[in-house]
């Protein structure tokens, strides 16, 4: 069998050149996106609308989704679950917080946080509900005077 000289090798059209470099770059693109800004499991995205969520349902939808409980601290009126669930990317901690009414327990925010392992001083927070614009802003007795 004869080798083919590379001289004799027709030239790549400059149009396929073009779609194989777009093509590496959008590789490159998901990869980086992938790597540092992965997403929560899809079925916690009912973990978004406190309003509605019952701590048992939180604690099943989290069990469901193969997470563990690390902690509880029961507060008098505020108690907290921390809850964990390892992923290729890092760990995923989710820390919930709960208040007892007559109607039963309530949730009343949760923090869902990647650490991110093969990457260890980088964390993405997501916390939910979004903070609102007036809990955002200092109350005046919270500010220090400026000298």
């Amino acid at each position: 069998m004869k080798l083919a000289d590379p001289d004799s090798l027709p030239p790549t059209s400059p149009k396929t050149m073009a779609v194989l470099i777009l093509i590496l770059i959008g590789l490159m693109v998901a990869t980086v996106k992938t790597a540092l800004y992965p997403s929560p499991p899809a079925a916690w995205d009912h973990l978004r609308d406190t309003s509605t969520l019952s701590l048992t349902d939180a604690n099943t939808l989290l069990t469901s989704s193969g997470a563990q409980i690390e902690s509880i601290k029961a507060g008098d009126p505020v108690t907290t679950e921390t809850w964990y669930k390892n992923h290729h990317t890092g760990t995923w901690t989710i820390l919930i917080r709960f208040t007892k009414t007559p109607k039963g327990d309530v949730v009343q925010s949760v923090l869902i946080r990647n650490d991110i392992s093969h990457l260890p001083y980088f964390t993405r927070t997501w916390e939910y509900p979004e903070p609102s614009a007036s809990a955002a802003q200092p109350t005046p007795a919270t500010t220090t005077p400026t000298k």
